[in-house]
């Protein structure tokens, strides 16, 4: 497995580990026990999709309450998020930056994958699209390859059909599944593929993910399905040029975690982004390697 780069750490106490018997390194932070995770890590998982926007776009300055005494709460929170997301934009422009932009060996297709549902990838591949899509030249398509739980149509209010599958499947022409979000980015929902996902996925590497669409110079952001909970996860994940894997703390252990790496062996990933569940500021990317 090529060599893990780009560690970003930050001021919590943390212990660097590895992901026993792999040459993985990411980041273990002390974990609290927790009775309802699951619960917690669905409604986190709607969380950060509901608040992508906000967060992930230009900080808007702080609008103050002019109600007495919680006018300064306001501006305390305020500041507080605005902080936040300027963390947040930054660590996914460093990852941008070392991946899209390098000097040596740049690359133009980037997946975000996880071990199981409900870890963050979808957040984060958003994220990462939309500052990608700010800072480059080059037009930027996040394209979703989940069919197991497709939820970018959702967030931004495009239809769920015709998506990726149908235009694989012959249905529809490409400009019909290109939604353009905003300036510089565009987006292609999954569709209706779940009964044909390794077909559909087999088609995509016969021709490889560079080749099938008509724009030769724009960069592409995956949101790619699970490695463990999800039949086809690997494969999907073979597509791609660089991988990143979000492990959300608490929600599988470091067995599952090792499975996930063991999977993806021969495949280059980029790093893990270790995504803390009892994080004391929540929805956050917490640590990327």
């Amino acid at each position: 497995m090529p060599e893990m780069n780009n560690r970003f750490f930050s001021e919590d106490t943390i212990t660097q580990a590895r992901v026993p018997d792999t040459d993985v390194p990411f980041i273990k932070i002390e974990e609290v026990p927790d009775d309802d995770a699951t619960v917690k890590i669905e409604r986190r998982r709607q969380e950060d999709l509901k608040s992508l926007i906000e967060i992930s776009s230009p900080v808007a300055t702080p609008v103050e309450k002019e109600v007495g005494s919680k006018k300064s709460e306001a501006v305390k929170v305020n500041k507080r998020d605005a902080a936040n997301a300027q963390q947040l934009q930054e660590q996914c422009r460093q990852l941008c930056l070392s991946l899209f932009f390098s000097e040596q060996h740049p690359v133009r297709s980037l997946g975000f994958t996880s071990s199981i549902g409900g870890e963050g990838k979808s957040f984060l591949a958003l994220a990462t699209a939309r500052i990608l899509a700010h800072d480059s030249y080059n037009p930027v398509t996040l394209v979703e390859c989940n069919w197991e739980h497709p939820t970018l149509h959702k967030h931004f209010g495009i239809p769920a059909t015709p998506g990726l599958a149908e235009w694989l499947q012959g249905s529809c022409n490409e400009e019909d599944i290109r939604y353009k979000v905003d300036d510089n980015l565009t987006v292609i929902p999954a569709g209706d593929g779940l009964q044909d996902a390794v077909k559909l996925l087999q088609a995509i590497r016969q021709q490889s993910l560079l080749k099938i669409f008509e724009n030769s110079n724009e960069l592409l952001i995956l949101d790619l399905p699970p490695v463990i909970s999800c039949g086809y996860g690997t494969l999907a994940a073979s597509l791609v040029e660089s991988i990143i894997i979000v492990a959300r703390s608490q929600a599988v252990p470091e067995s599952t975690l090792l499975k996930t790496c063991t999977r993806l062996a021969d495949l280059p990933v980029h790093g893990i982004i270790l995504n803390q569940e009892n994080s004391s500021i929540p929805r956050w990317i917490r640590q990327i390697l």
